[in-house]
């Protein structure tokens, strides 16, 4: 993981004070080397930031990567699939070197074959073009904030301190500005070549900053969502299908739809195993010229079936004398007292005697999570399982939240993103400890469930749509989701778990595991006419529960902010959508 920012000024002042601001967030991404290039186009002065975390090559790639031409390359991503790339060079050099010669049709049609995360800037020197963007799924931040008559800069960015004038960039293709007619900032446009994709979607309401060109990009997912609608043959098939994961029901679902299980195990395993190989053979505490055995990768895990699907295909994905971490977050609440503790406690207190109330930390995910650990254990006996729990007091998440945590949740500002994010700051920054010792996880990258159920049809407002409509507003929905992930929270979420300095991942996310999806009919990934905790993500359930994963299996979705119980420290009357004034208490 990196952190990325150009800035593009007339005021040169005015560039080092965006850059001195931005750097601490920045080198959080990218703790292993930082530069900056400044260049110079007629009176606009250009600066490249790069700050690299490593993860790929024999040492570091310092950015901006400069080729022999002059062009500067600033790259935030990882090449899974779709190239090779051998394992002596970064992702950075080989993007740089096979962009040198290329011209704009080739630069395009190179981003659409990589398979994984990425965003980037790029700047041609000969054409005084600089093009950039994020992948379809917009699973790495990339922010701007656009030039404006009372403030001439334009700033592309992976982090920012919160500004109202900061915004997400729309991950809706490669976008491109040409700088060698640019006289005033603020008659600044950009151009974007939309993902083929979006071409049949509604592109009107972008703003006029924004000039859609005809062409498009290929998708790097091959195949459309299927959405052949549920005939009367195969609903009196599902009317015979078992409504639980008892041992034989399982197997009678597993059957059902045994030829999809195996392949759709056979891609998440392709997808976990693409993200493990990215990343040195050394942890974060050990240096770069020693292999060690101590944990690289960490899942963010509640216990729930889709952290504990990618735990338990990991274990095959990894070296088996290397330990694995799963990260539990868990927010203090009050421990409950019984009316004779409540007493003493009062006539303690009149006496001026005065104790606090003890913690309690066995929130419902730490109650899953400690359970779904001991059945992975039971399964894989020979890995060493480091279950890590993290304990987050009220203080210490409102220290993090007005110092730091809301700049990442910027520009988002809703009681939602507050929740969720500090949950995953807290989560991802592994800090806890194992059977009451103290531990830090010193993995490099962090796998995350994100993606599954949107796919899957997870959430109770795909239940929702479905009782309403039926099977057609079901796929109606799924699709809708699937369109518009890119919107909503993966930026986020990259900001957050990007802090500190490790690679978060998203298996579930995969090109390839999108496109089997996408090919599966609907029932096999969502039948709601079975119930809760069984019809939603149905074909992952009946593979975890096939495999051995009995607890996972038969959970119902349950969102981390709740899991965690971090919702239940704040305003009980406040709704997700509100805005989060915690968010800005500390904005300035």
């Amino acid at each position: 993981m990196c952190g990325i920012c150009f800035v593009c000024s007339f005021n040169e002042t005015e560039i080092d004070e965006l850059i001195s601001c931005n750097q601490t967030l920045l080198s959080r991404r990218g703790p292993d080397c930082c530069h900056n290039k400044s260049i110079e186009i007629d009176e606009i002065r250009l600066m490249f930031q790069g700050s690299v975390l490593w993860l790929q090559g024999e040492q570091p790639s310092p950015q901006p990567f400069e080729d022999p031409q002059g062009n500067l390359l600033l790259w935030n991503g990882d090449i899974l699939a779709g190239y090779e790339v051998c394992k002596e060079i970064s992702d950075t050099k080989y993007i740089s070197d096979a962009l040198g010669s290329k011209e704009e049709d080739d630069i395009i049609l190179f981003f659409s074959k990589i398979k994984g995360p990425w965003s980037f800037v790029y700047f041609r020197k000969e054409e005084k073009r600089l093009y950039f963007g994020r992948d379809m799924f917009g699973r790495h931040s990339l922010l701007w904030q656009k030039p404006q008559e009372v403030c001439p800069i334009f700033m592309i960015t992976s982090i920012s301190h919160r500004k109202e004038n900061v915004e997400e960039i729309p991950a809706l293709g490669i976008y491109y500005i040409d700088l060698n007619s640019l006289k005033v900032l603020s008659d600044m446009y950009v151009n974007l070549i939309p993902w083929s994709h979006r071409v049949a979607e509604s592109l009107y309401d972008l703003e006029s900053f924004i000039h859609v060109k005809q062409r498009n990009i290929l998708s790097p997912v091959s195949t459309p969502l299927n959405t052949t609608i549920v005939d009367e043959r195969t609903i009196d098939f599902l009317r015979t299908l078992p409504c639980s994961l008892g041992k034989g029901d399982t197997e009678q679902l597993y059957s059902a739809m045994k030829t999809e299980i195996d392949n759709l195990l056979n891609v998440l395993c392709c997808s976990i195993q693409r993200r493990v190989n990215k990343c040195p053979q050394k942890c974060q505490n050990c240096t770069r010229s020693v292999e060690c055995n101590h944990s690289k990768i960490a899942v963010l895990f509640s216990g729930g079936l889709d952290s504990a699907m990618i735990a338990l295909i990991l274990d095959s994905c990894v070296d088996a004398m290397e330990s694995v971490d799963l990260l539990n977050v868990a927010f203090a609440k009050k421990h409950s007292e019984d009316e004779k503790e409540r007493k003493k406690r009062d006539k303690n207190s009149k006496l001026g005697i005065h104790s606090d109330v003890p913690l309690d930390y066995n929130v419902p995910d730490r109650i899953t999570g400690r359970e779904c650990w001991k059945q992975l254990q039971e399964m894989r006996p020979n890995r060493k399982w480091n279950f890590v729990e993290i304990n987050v007091t009220s203080d210490e998440l409102a220290k993090e939240r007005e110092s730091h945590i809301c700049h990442l949740v910027a520009p988002l500002m809703s009681v939602l993103d507050d929740s969720i994010g500090c949950a995953l700051w807290f989560g991802g920054r592994g800090q806890g400890s194992i059977s009451g010792t103290p531990y830090t996880s010193p993995a490099r990258v962090l796998l995350c469930g994100m993606g599954a159920d949107e796919q899957l049809g997870g959430y109770a407002r795909h239940r929702g749509r479905y009782n309403a409509g039926g099977w057609p507003a079901l796929l109606e929905e799924i699709d809708l989701e699937i369109s518009r992930i890119h919107t909503r929270n993966l930026g986020r979420d990259n900001r957050i778990l990007a802090d500190h300095g490790r690679a978060p991942r998203f298996p579930y996310l995969d090109e390839d595991v999108v496109s089997y999806l996408n090919n599966l009919p609907i029932w096999m990934k969502a039948n709601l006419d079975m119930p809760r905790g069984l019809g939603e993500k149905l074909i992952l359930r009946v593979a975890a529960s096939h495999l051995g994963l009995t607890t996972a299996a038969g959970l119902p979705k349950r969102a981390i902010q709740f899991g965690s119980r971090i919702a239940k420290l704040e305003n009980s009357k406040e709704k997700g959508s509100d805005s989060c004034t915690r968010l800005l208490s500390n904005s300035s």
